[in-house]
C-alpha cells in the first residue's frame, strides 16, 4: 500500500474509533488497532497525533495491551459483548419487528462480536496502575 492510502485508512478508522467511543454498541479498540497499524506503516506524525486524542485514551491502552499480549481483559470482553447484544435489543425495540434487515444486520454483528471475543485469548493479568 502507498503512504497516502495508508494515511487515508488510518484517518477513516480513527473516525470510526471516535464514533465508537461515543456510541454504545460500536467498537472502539478494533478500529483503533487498524488505525495504529496504518499510521505505523505510513506516518510517525499521524501516530503521535492519534495517541493524543483524549477520547481514545482508554481504547488506546487496550489496543497497546492487545498488541503486546495478543489477549483481551475479561472486563473488556464482557462490555463488548454486552454492548453488541444491547444494541441488537434496542434496534429490535425501535424497529418493532425482528424481520427487518437492520435488526438482522445488528444481530449478525452481535454474533460476530461474540465469536471474536470467544476466540481471542483472555488476559487475566490485572492492568497496570
Amino acid at each position: 500500500m502507498t503512504r497516502p492510502l495508508l494515511i487515508l485508512v488510518g484517518l477513516i478508522f480513527t473516525g470510526l474509533a471516535i464514533i465508537g467511543a461515543i456510541l454504545p454498541g460500536m467498537p472502539t479498540t478494533v478500529f483503533l488497532i487498524v488505525a495504529l497499524w496504518a499510521f505505523a506503516r505510513s506516518s510517525e506524525r499521524m501516530t503521535r497525533w492519534l495517541e493524543r486524542i483524549p477520547i481514545l485514551k482508554t481504547a488506546l491502552q487496550e489496543a497497546r495491551r492487545f498488541e503486546e499480549r495478543r489477549a483481551v481483559r475479561p472486563e473488556v470482553k464482557r462490555v463488548a459483548v454486552g454492548f453488541a447484544w444491547g444494541s441488537a435489543v434496542v434496534t429490535a425495540g425501535f424497529t418493532q419487528s425482528l424481520t427487518k434487515p437492520l435488526v438482522l444486520v445488528v444481530a449478525l454483528a452481535a454474533v460476530a462480536a461474540t465469536v471474536v471475543m470467544i476466540l481471542i485469548p483472555t488476559d487475566r493479568e490485572p492492568p497496570p496502575l
